[in-house]
Order: C-alpha cells, then structure tokens, then sequence
C-alpha cells in the first residue's frame, strides 16, 4: 500500500480523535472553575460531565448500524459537527442544564472517534495490524488529553474555560473538514442488507460467549482509565496528594505523557506477546492485572513524594488503555462487515464503564464534607477501593469465561456458540 494513501486513510480520522479528545479530558483541570461559576456541588459535577459517557453509550448501537451501511468520512463528519456546536453550547453555559446538554453532544464526536477509526483500518489494513493502527490513532487521541492537561492549564492563565472552549469548536469542525475532503472513499460492505437485517445482526454478537467474556473486562479497566482520568484525577492530586497549580497539572500530563506512549508501543508490545505465546486477550487480561494494582496502590497511598505520585499515576494512564486491544482481538473472531456493530458494543461497555466510574465516585465522596470543590480524602480513598474490588470481579468473570470457550464443543464457532 502506498504511504501516501496510507496517510490519507490514517491522518484524517486520527485528527478528529485528537481535537475531541481535548473536549473530552479539560474538566480535570477546569473543574474547579466549573464548581466556582455555576455554582455545582460534586453530584452536579460528576453528572454533567459524565453525560459525555452516557450519550457516547446510547449512540454506539445505532451508530455502528449507519457506520456498516453509509460512508463513514460523511457520517463521521457530521458527528463532528454536531460535537462543534456542543462545545459552544458549553462555552455559553449558565448552569448545570446547558453544561450537560453541551456535554452531551460534545459526546457525539468522541463517541464517534475510536469507533470510526478502528472501522476504517479493519477494512483498509491486515489482521496483523490492526494493534499497530488502533495504537497509533489511540496515541493521537492521547495526544488531545495530553493537550488537555497542563497546555489548557497554561492557556487559562490569558483567557477562561468558555474560550477554551469556543478555539476547540473551530478546530473540531476545521477536523471535519478535513475528514470529507482528505480521507479516501470507502464502499460500505455488503449494502443490499436492510437496515432491519443489520439491526438483528446485533444478535450474532451479543449471543456470543468470546464477546461476553472481554466486555466486562474492558467495562472496568476503560471505563475507570476514561471516567477517573478525565475528572477525578485532578481532585485527587489536589485533596490527597496536597499539589496545587502546575505541579498538579503535571501529574496530569504526565499521565497523559504515558497514555501516548502506551498507545505507540502497543503494537510492539503485543508483537512481543505473539512470539512470547501469549494471545491478544491474554495480554489484555495481563495488562489489567497490572492496572488493578495500580489501583491497590492509589487506594494504599504508600508515600507523599511527588515522584512517587507522578509514578502512580503514569502507570494509571499507561496500563488502563492497553485494554484497547480487545477491539483488534475480537476483529478476527466476527465477519468484516459486523466490525462496526461489534466495535459499537464493545464501546458500550467501555463507555457505560466511564459513566458509571465516574458517577459511583461522586456519589462516594458526596457522602463527605467538602469544602469549595475540595474533598474529603477518605471519601476518594473509598472510591477507588470500591472500583479496585470492581475490577477484580471482572477478572475473575474471564478466568471463568476463558475456562468455558476451552470446554466449548469442537464444532462450535466462537462467535456464535454462548
């Protein structure tokens, strides 16, 4: 394949996961400014950015339906149009009403992102790799959360979040752009099927074991890396950990530093695993093995030092995303033309895991005193707990998962057989 085409197939969906993943990660640093203008207590706060995750849950199944059936560059594109106006609508909010609604369609664009892009390189690239392809559009995602940490902190210094805000609308829909004119023209796979033929093609993915055995695990792992990192990290370094101003947003990029590194070494980490033996799903459940005592150690707090906090916390954003390989393992377990519907599913949980984390944690430090966006430590310290006993349950469902496919029947496909 020519680099040229490679790139046209590559950049394009690449820079719209970046620019909405800007969207996606400020409010660990704009937090405190969002409690302070409109006034948001912690539930408040939890609920209108993790609206985010619940409308980027709710658009999945549908969404993969049309990226099956319609030409993904436009469809792609018009969801980044509509996460464009999202952002203005955040940067207009008064209240918690207009932030959640804001959110909400922002949701549109970075639900849309990794879905679309791991549709893309499925069709256009080879099985081997697609963890190579799907790291390096993750690393351009995480080069935005990365852009979302200490460069917006900086940048609030000369203006305030609504302007943030109103910059990243037009680069968003400079992205989309860009996606229309740029990307190549894709035919979608097998379009005599109808929609109702599509819609029930769901089934073939949500009947099969190999499915439900990843889900969970990515459910926790995902949802915690995506709901913590994106709000709670930066109440944590500020309550738990004492750190203020830069050195806190610098935790923050540093987390974001070893999320992008992760995603550019996972291919080569999983080419390791290949020749080690070691399948893709093992690697995935190795990775978050890893993940869950990172967890252990946040809830443990074993030292106060700087560096052992930036350590912690750089792990967080290094093993968390590593559970991005399911996507490209169950690849080959379904037919071509079902990766959009089974990426969408996957997504769901991820999603729904982000959500979810992120609303279970401000419940948790809700039921403790606070004091003007600051909260109590043992209210984030039984947070995390509850989330590390969560991830170890969903670990425990693949061992046991991963014990029944062996003792599946010999004549029974994997995709299909629960």
């Amino acid at each position: 394949m020519k680099t040229s085409l490679v790139l046209r197939i590559f950049v394009p969906f690449a820079l719209g996961y970046c620019v909405v993943s800007i969207l996606r990660s400020i409010n660990a640093v704009i937090a405190p400014y969002l409690v302070r203008d409109l006034d948001l207590s912690a539930t408040e706060l939890g609920f209108a950015t993790s609206t985010f995750f619940l409308i980027a849950v709710l658009m999945q199944i549908p969404y993969g339906v049309l990226l099956d059936r319609y030409d993904p560059r436009k469809l792609y594109a018009l969801f980044l149009f509509l996460c464009a106006i999202g952002a203005v609508i955040a940067a207009m909010a008064d209240g918690v009403l207009m932030l959640t609604v804001g959110r909400g369609l922002i949701a549109l664009g970075g639900g849309a992102s990794a879905v679309t892009s791991y549709k893309i390189y499925s069709l256009w690239f080879p099985p081997e790799r697609l963890p190579l392809a799907n790291g390096l559009s993750l690393a351009a995602g995480g080069l935005g959360v990365l852009i979302g940490t200490t460069p917006v902190e900086l940048a609030l210094q000369i203006m305030d979040w609504r302007d943030v805000h109103l910059i990243v609308a037009g680069l968003t829909l400079a992205a989309a752009c860009v996606v229309v004119v740029v990307a190549p023209e894709n035919k979608p796979v097998r379009r005599n099927l109808t929609l109702g033929q599509q819609i029930s093609g769901l089934g073939f993915v949500l009947k099969s074991l190999v499915f439900w055995r990843a889900a969970p695990l990515t459910c926790m792992t995902l949802g915690t890396f995506g709901g913590v990192s994106t709000l709670w990290t930066g109440p944590w370094v500020r309550d738990v950990a004492g750190l203020s101003g830069t050195d806190a947003t610098n935790v923050l990029l540093c987390l974001s530093a070893a999320f992008t590194v992760s995603s550019l070494l996972v291919g080569w980490m999983t080419g390791l695993a290949r020749r080690a033996g070691l399948s893709l799903m093992g690697f995935v459940a190795g990775a978050a093995t890893l993940f869950l005592s990172v967890l252990i150690a946040l809830y443990l707090q074993p030292s106060d030092s700087f560096m052992v906090i930036v350590l912690m916390w750089s792990l967080f954003g290094f093993l968390g995303p590593l559970n991005m390989v399911s996507f490209a393992a169950l690849a080959g377990e379904f037919p071509s033309d079902m990766t959009g519907r089974l990426n969408a599913c996957l997504s769901v949980f991820w999603l729904g895991g982000g959500f979810a984390m992120q609303n279970i944690y401000a419940i948790v430090i809700h039921q403790f005193p606070s004091d003007g966006g600051s909260y109590a430590v043992d209210g984030h310290k039984l947070a995390i707990g509850l989330i590390a006993l969560l991830l170890a349950g969903a670990l425990v469902w693949f061992a046991i998962a991963t014990r029944l496919l062996k003792k599946r029947p010999s004549n029974c496909q994997p995709s299909i057989c629960l």
